[in-house]
């Protein structure tokens, strides 16, 4: 950047000369150094004084020096690439980006090559010689900085840095591929002027969308000789290139290299920001360029040091040129840049090796807490294979038969279904297929069911263990799967098919995976369902992954008839494994060595075992252990004559020997083991087992050998200390001879284990206990299996239960068994709970008719009933919270429950559990409404769609708005561009197709792009449209009778049309336009209905259509006087159970009927509905009535199991993906319904839920209830009266009512028609301004001594355009209004206009100045006005740096929802791209809180916050006073928890709340005077506070309570405020919450 000056061939810097020709001529040099020969300089240039005085310089000779320079040296540099360019590409996987930017007139390769040698070309030649760098991914950057170039050129610094930016973001190597940098950590290596260049980039992609991950994927920079303050040298520069007789011109980058230039100054003050987050290197000349006759400093120290804290500066042993070009690998300067490099990389592979092990652990903790795991996957495979003597199963792995199922030519999925006896080893032989296999490196998951644990025979147990492991082993699906988890994916309410939908078919099946996928299934015939899994298991075919399963089982009947029914296009083979004579002869011989007796004896005996085994493995274990505990070679012989040959008598044999050997107390020890063992839910471990048998066995020494001793070989011990049956046949064994092998019957022994696992949570030291679970594994076992006892007792006659029960849900002991199932996560055992304290009352009252009122515990039961309806809605409305923070059950839990419920009147209304308290709220009971909430803008919403994490509505206008599941807030809009038709999503629910009169669309759910638009055939308005399972095909059923498809992937190819889909006639008649349509689920049928027609189902699987059938409604056809005419009903909606196939719809006369076209099965039901949904699991369907009741039904039995009724007519219906929600349209409200009766269907076991077909549906127990939900108007403004702190609340009716302090109704404010966007009540209380959505404002005076009587209107003003905020000043004697175009003001005392101007700045939020009341401040998103009040007059505008303000933000965490990428909610019809959305003062109005949101490229919004000190703005008129002010930024750790700041506390409740910490031990610092509060919702809308205090001593999140899941409506949450006296002021449902004393207290985990 610099010039210096030589007479001979000396190498000289770079903005400098080189002497060329003959040796005595000085010739300008470019950065590089690279020389250019010419004429002789007759004098040397000098800058001010550095050169002697003999020696001053001669402009136009230079000048003329530099024209004269020849091209060919010039040429070479010019033929160095420019843009970005790799210059090393390691061969394995890089580590780390390495990006070379050069100076002025330097290029991408010659600036690092000494003497322009291309074998110096250090970056290149030896950097990834370095054994460290050779992981590094290198680049060399070139831009066109040639200086000396003719011509004007208007680059600046800014140009390169943008180039720079670009260059990186879309950077392609070979082939095209994209090399995708800034996925890696970068560091720059920048030389001279390219240091600027590179902050430059890093300042200006910091705030693009396009470049941000870029920019923060940058570590470090090393600064080699880098003007950070510029040089004089440049000056002269240019006033040589000015003079030039060649044309040059000065040149725009170079003026900005002068000293302390503008362009400098500005980068230098924003890269001071960005720089805390890089490592920097700054290198700096120490030795003299040599400059004409004289050498100097082209330099200085000061100038290549930033000076800040973190920088590392080194000098090198080089002039400004040779910096960057060593003559060596031993050049002393390259050493220590080289170092910096290797020191670098070194800190970044082990941040890199930490950050990958908490990443994979942060992965593993989302997986597991998805699939809710608790034991590892391979324990039960490891307990087997110990089980393996060496040498066996060999003849299994070399069969051909399993072969040919391993490996074939033809990569197809497939089953192997491998039969044995029990006893033959079967799951000894999958433990070794799985271990054989994972040795061949095969993708191998495996799962063995327990026959004698309850949690591992399930089918959701199976699927969510195979899913770990396939997460484990196939990295394509692990990515999936975690991208869909930080989307929001949930399984926990997901059915088995849901499961295998969202899980397997829609993810895994569609991966491209080369190698099979391997599952290995044991004891196929323990599993709860087998039929269901089987079912499961047809699907492998449609995976484009090979899969291959193998299947170990007994053979019975039922397998059989399933694996030939259900798998027909699956190829099975069947492998008997009884075959194994020579593994038994190797195992008798094995066991026998143990026994004492001579070698021929032992043979004997080895030979007759064997012979009577027939196969069976467990029975010679049973024999052999027997055999070994005799002391003769007689006993031997007696026991192997005596030996039964079936299993059930062994069993009798050996129970019969352990009670002859026992002493009565161990005998009645070993029945109570014995009796656990066989009823326990799952595996007790042997510490469990010691807790069970206390206080009946108190102390046992040694429980272990207690257990072997006492219940001998029918129980084993595992590794892992758990003890299990040592069969299944043994268990059978025992269940059918308890009563006389054990001395109790099977409903007696659950009854036993029920009671006690209840008496040890009634236990008093169990509270402390809960903590530390681990350690008090019995404690959980108790907590989450008596719900499973009770159901398996019969002795309902008991009293003895009820009173238990009545205790324990009377007692606090309930409390601390829902916090011990809230820390194990296992809160649906409240589910299971429920649903058995309803059976048991259901059972209760039947065994008790003849009994009187007092001795059937009437009061008991009532209460039981009231907690089981509670624990249905706890999971539902506080199961995430609970999960999270499980000590929410003692305090806030019971305080959001309706006021009538149990929990509230046990807990909720006593002081004892919390000061809280909640008023304002009508709901006395539970209902089932979740949310509702309104639909802005003038359309109408016509059609609602659920996907997984979201769901949809589309508006008549045709924009298709995106919500939020979990939070009802907008996520996405997708504008068609005409009126939209039909929508349909894609199976997997992230695409979402659109279609219109004249184009089909199809969008990217979670990006919101458009990803395929098509222009529809000519005359085509569709009916129905539908994408197919594999996603490839868009499917359109049209108004006239034409199928049309169209492939996604061969759009190209346009759309095919079925020909002669239909008939045209039926029974002489001509058909007309179908009056609805409807795919099926899978594609391959469509059901179409016509006006006077019976509805007909077609296939169109195949090339043609075929008609299934119709139908023909019993009593429809009418046959006329006047001829033979024939009348059918009209189908007037319909659906599809996606299960069955069965098609679901409704008549014009009000009647819904089922049909299947291949069963011909038909119902029909005379109860009215207009519409019908069915769910995805089958189970149940809903239907809604012409008043606005919705029915759910139990799709098997047509049986009515809930009603909804709301005094509202529905638009539309919906139910969510996990069949627990129903969404209806009414009007331009939404609202979000949660039926108990669905939590309690979700909880139905596996037999009973799993439904796989009409035939095989099982009956649900009808749980027929109604709730009924009062038609609230949705609340649209609040505002707080500041003196008396009573309420105005404006509805979407146009009413405004007032609630008192209590929020209790007093009297109506106004009546309108239009909804109220506005409300503001004046400094003193006694006016209120109302502003609907009809322009119009109404000025009321309110009396609060009076409030009797209508109101006295002040003034009524009517607006052009759209209110956009109004405003009080402090006397009230002034009224400002504010619109998208013009702010004006209004005096109520003449009740006249005094002026309007327009705005000048969009998006301003006004507020009376807090410490000078004739001012104004407009709050701009980057400006701030002072005006006044009289004439609205600009007196000070003064900008804001929000620098600060972006940068902060961007650290912040990505899943705030303020930084979620938010739909735009336009302030006006046009929408602003950039404005403030609210400002918060503090008490003492010396602090603003201002919330400021702007558009990104895709139009949607993000927020910002930022402080200003109002205290301290300049001084109106003082003209020294600097025209910038700086935004403060919110603290790191508020901002990264901040969702939505609620107001700050007054001075008084701050005092209160001052004393209240103080008493908790708080620092007595955080009294300081000058504190203000503010308080937030969090991410995880809790309701918090944060202490502002100029020590910051103190300043900390502190959380207080939490918001339900129903009450997180983003509109109602935006219009919640605090009020002065610390309450909470929030809407809910049409009404209004007030929440108080809710921040005096501290929430502590």
């Amino acid at each position: 950047m610099f010039f210096r000056f030589r007479r001979k061939r000396n190498e000289v810097p770079d903005i400098v000369t080189r002497a060329g020709g003959n040796g005595n001529s000085n010739i300008p040099q470019q950065e590089d150094g690279n020389a250019y020969q010419g004429q002789t300089l007759d004098r040397a240039v000098t800058n001010q004084s550095r050169l002697s005085s003999d020696y001053i310089p001669d402009d136009n000779n230079l000048a003329r020096q530099v024209e004269a320079c020849p091209a060919d040296r010039s040429y070479k540099r010019h033929t160095d690439p420019l843009g970005l360019n790799i210059i090393h590409e390691p061969i394995s996987q890089a580590a780390v980006d390495i990006v070379f930017v050069h100076g002025l007139g330097g290029s991408s390769r010659q600036s690092w090559s000494k003497d322009r040698n291309p074998e110096l070309f250090w970056p290149q030649q030896w950097l990834p010689n370095e054994p460290i760098m050779s992981t590094a991914r290198i680049f060399s950057f070139g831009y066109n900085a040639v200086f000396q170039s003719a011509g004007r050129n208007i680059l600046n610094i800014s140009d390169f840095a943008k180039d720079l930016l670009f260059s990186m973001r879309f950077a392609t190597g070979d082939g095209g591929k994209h090399l995708n940098i800034g996925q890696l950590p970068i560091i720059f290596v920048a030389h001279s002027m390219g240091g600027l260049v590179v902050k430059k980039a890093l300042i200006l992609g910091q705030y693009d969308q396009h470049y941000k991950s870029t920019v923060q994927a940058t570590r470090a920079v090393l600064f080699l000789s880098t003007p950070h303050r510029g040089t004089n040298l440049a000056l002269l520069l240019n006033r040589i290139l000015m003079v030039s007789i060649f044309g040059h011109s000065a040149k725009q980058y170079i003026s900005e290299l002068e000293n302390n230039s503008p362009a400098l100054q500005d980068i230098n003050e924003q890269f001071r920001r960005f720089a805390p987050r890089l490592t920097i290197f700054s290198f700096f000349e120490t030795f003299e360029t040599s400059v004409g006759p004289t050498k100097m400093m082209v330099l200085q120290k000061e100038s290549s040091i930033l000076g800040y804290p973190d920088e590392i500066s080194m000098p090198l042993n080089a002039d400004h040129h040779d910096v960057c070009k060593y003559k060596s690998r031993q050049d002393p300067s390259y050493l220590s840049v080289r170092n910096a490099l290797c020191y670098l990389l070194e800190q970044f592979r082990s941040e890199d090796a930490e950050s990958s092990k908490s990443r994979y652990a942060e992965e593993y903790r989302k997986i597991k807490s998805l699939l809710s795991l608790f034991t590892n996957p391979t324990e039960d495979c490891d307990f087997y294979l110990e089980k393996r003597f060496e040498g066996s199963c060999e003849w299994f792995l070399s069969n051909r038969t399993f072969t040919s199922w391993l490996v074939d030519d033809v990569p197809s999925s497939r089953i192997l279904w491998c039969q044995g006896r029990p006893g033959s080893g079967k799951s000894v032989l999958a433990a070794v297929v799985v271990q054989y296999l994972q040795g061949l490196n095969h993708n191998c998951s495996f799962y063995f069911f327990r026959f004698g644990d309850q949690t591992k025979r399930t089918v959701s147990g199976f699927l969510h263990s195979i899913v770990y492991q396939i997460f484990n082993g196939v990295p394509d699906y692990r990515r999936r799967l975690l991208q869909l988890i930080d989307n929001g994916l949930d399984i926990t309410k997901s059915n088995n098919k849901a499961i295998w939908q969202k899980l397997f078919l829609s993810i895994l099946f569609k991966l491209s995976i080369s190698k099979p996928i391997y599952l290995v299934v044991d004891a196929l015939d323990e599993c709860e369902m087998p039929n269901l899994l089987l079912k499961l298991f047809a699907d492998i075919p449609a995976s484009k992954a090979p899969i291959r399963i193998i299947v170990f089982s007994r053979d019975n009947l039922s397998l059989s008839t399933i694996f030939e029914t259900a798998l027909k296009a699956v190829p099975v083979t069947t492998l008997c494994v009884d075959d194994s004579r020579d593994d038994l002869r190797l195992y008798v011989t094995e066991e026998i060595n143990f026994m004492r007796g001579e070698p021929i004896f032992k043979e004997r005996v080895a030979a007759e075992v064997f012979e009577k085994a027939d196969g069976n493995f467990l029975w010679v274990y049973l024999i052999i252990q027997e055999i070994l505990q005799c002391h003769t070679q007689g006993a031997v012989v007696e026991a192997l004559n005596n030996v039964p040959a079936d299993m059930e008598a062994l069993y009798e044999r050996m129970h019969v020997n352990l009670e002859k050997n026992l002493r009565p107390a161990d005998l009645v020890m070993g029945r109570a083991i014995l009796l656990w063992l066989t009823c326990a839910r799952r595996s007790l471990t042997l510490a469990e087992l010691d807790r069970a048998l206390q206080p009946e066995y108190p102390l046992i020494l040694d429980i272990k050998s207690t257990v072997r001793q006492v219940c001998g070989e029918f129980v084993v011990v595992d590794n892992l200390a758990q003890i299990s049956m040592v069969h299944s046949t043994a268990r059978e064994y025992l269940i059918k001879n308890l009563n006389s092998r054990v001395g109790s019957s099977v409903a007696a022994a659950h009854q036993h284990i029920f009671t006690k696992c209840l008496t040890v949570l009634e236990e008093p030291g169990v509270k402390p206990q809960v903590e530390q679970l681990a350690t008090s594994s019995f404690l959980l076992y108790a907590a989450t299996s008596w719900p499973y006892h009770l159901e398996l007792t019969t002795a309902f006659s008991d009293q003895a239960s009820l009173i238990l029960l009545s205790r324990f849900f009377r007692g606090s002991y309930v409390l601390t068994w829902i916090h011990i199932l809230a820390i194990a996560g296992q809160l649906r055992v409240l589910l299971q709970a429920s649903k058995a304290l309803n059976a048991f009352i259901t059972s209760s009252n039947k065994l008790h008719t003849d009994r009187s009122s007092a001795t059937q515990l009437v009061n008991e039961k009532e209460l039981l009933a009231l907690w089981a309806t509670d624990m249905t809605h706890i999971v539902a409305k506080f199961g995430l919270h609970l999960v999270r923070h499980p000590k929410a059950i003692y305090e806030l839990v019971p305080l959001f429950c309706p006021y009538k419920s149990v929990l509230f009147q046990q807990f909720g209304s006593k002081q004892e559990f919390s000061s809280i308290r909640i008023s304002g709220l009508s709901n006395s009971a539970w209902d089932d409404c979740l949310a509702k909430f309104l639909i802005g803008g003038r359309k109408v919403p016509i059609e609602i769609v659920c996907l997984d994490q979201y769901f949809s509505i589309m508006m008549s206008d045709g924009v298709v708005i995106l919500y939020r599941s979990s939070t009802c807030e907008e996520a996405q809009r997708f504008s068609h561009g005409e009126r939209v038709l039909k929508m349909c999503r894609s199976i997997d629910g992230e695409k979402l197709v659109t279609c219109g009169l004249f184009t089909t669309k199809v969008w990217s759910v979670v990006s919101a792009k458009q990803l395929h638009s098509f222009v529809n055939p000519s005359r085509a308005k569709a009916l129905a449209v539908a994408l197919t399972t594999d996603q490839d095909t868009l499917m359109v059923f049209s108004e006239d009778r034409l199928f049309h498809c169209i492939s996604l992937n061969h759009a190209d190819h346009g759309w095919k049309i079925y020909e002669n889909f239909s008939e045209d006639t039926f029974e002489g008649r001509q058909y007309n336009s179908p009056k609805n349509v409807s795919f099926s689920p899978e594609t391959n049928q469509v059901a179409i209905s016509y006006r006077g027609f019976p509805l007909a189902i077609w296939g169109i699987e195949h090339s043609r259509p075929r008609l299934l059938g119709r139908i023909k409604r019993h009593g429809d056809k009418v046959h006329r006087r006047t001829g033979s005419q024939s009348r059918y009903t009209d189908v007037q909606t319909m659906c599809w159970n996606p299960i069955t196939n069965h098609i679901l719809g409704t008549y014009n006369d009000g009647c819904f009927f089922k049909y299947h076209p291949f069963e011909n099965d038909y119902h029909e039901s005379e109860i009215l509905a207009v519409d019908i949904k069915c769910s995805s699991d089958g189970c149940f369907f809903v239907t809604c009535t012409v008043e606005g009741v919705i029915n759910i039904w139990d799709f098997q039995n047509f049986s009515l199991l809930s009603q909804i009724s709301c005094p509202s007519s529905v638009t539309d219906l919906a139910i969510d993906a996990y069949n627990r929600r129903i969404y209806d349209l009414r009007e331009n409200i939404c609202r979000i319904w949660e039926p108990n009766v669905l939590l309690r269907l979700y909880e139905v076991d596996d037999k009973s839920r799993d439904m796989t077909s009409a035939k095989e549906s099982p009956t649900i127990m009808s749980m027929e209830s109604e709730s009924f939900v009062k038609k609230l108007e949705p609340v649209t403004a609040i505002s707080i009266n500041p003196q008396t702190l009573q309420c105005a609340v404006g509805t979407e009716e146009g009413d405004v009512r007032l609630a008192g302090v209590d929020g209790e109704f007093i009297m109506e404010l106004f009546q309108g028609f239009m909804t109220v966007e506005h409300i503001v009540w004046s400094e003193d209380g006694n006016l209120v301004a109302i502003a609907d959505l009809s322009r119009k404002i109404s000025i009321k005076s309110v009396n609060p001594g009076n409030l009797i009587g209508p109101l006295k209107s002040v003034l009524t003003i009517k607006e052009e355009a759209r209110i956009q905020q109004i405003v009080f000043n402090s006397s009230a004697d002034l009224l400002l209004v504010s619109t998208a175009r013009f702010v004006s003001v209004w005096s109520l005392k003449t009740t006249a206009s005094i002026l309007t101007r327009p705005q000048t700045v969009s998006g301003t939020f006004w507020i009376t100045h807090p410490l000078n009341n004739s001012l104004l401040l407009g709050f701009g998103f980057t400006s701030i006005q002072v005006c006044t009040w009289a004439d609205l007059r600009i007196r000070d505008e003064f900008a804001i740096d929000r620098t600060t303000i972006e940068v902060e933000s961007n650290k912040a965490p990505h899943e705030s929802l303020r930084c979620r990428k938010l739909a735009p909610i336009p302030m006006s019809a046009g929408g602003d791209e950039s404005r403030v959305d609210k400002v918060w003062l503090t008490s003492d109005g010396t602090q603003a809180l201002v919330e400021t949101s702007s558009a990104d490229l895709q139009g949607r919004r993000n927020k910002h916050f930022m402080l200003f000190d109002l205290a301290h703005l300049p001084i109106l008129g003082s003209s020294e006073t600097e025209r910038e002010i700086s935004a403060r930024p919110l603290a790191t750790d508020l901002l990264a928890q901040i969702e939505m700041p609620l107001g700050f506390l007054s001075s008084d409740v701050r005092q209160d709340r001052r004393r209240s910490l103080l008493q908790n031990g708080e620092a007595g610092s955080s009294l300081a005077t000058s504190e203000n509060t503010l308080v937030f919702l969090d991410r995880e809308f809790w309701v918090c506070t944060w202490f502002f205090s100029d020590s910051g001593i103190g300043s900390r999140v502190r959380r207080h309570f939490f918001l339900p899941r129903d009450w997180l409506d983003m509109e109602c949450l935006d219009l919640a405020v605090i009020r002065s006296d610390g309450t909470l002021v929030c809407p809910r449902n049409g009404e209004v919450a007030l929440i108080w004393s809710g921040l005096n207290e501290e929430w502590i985990e």
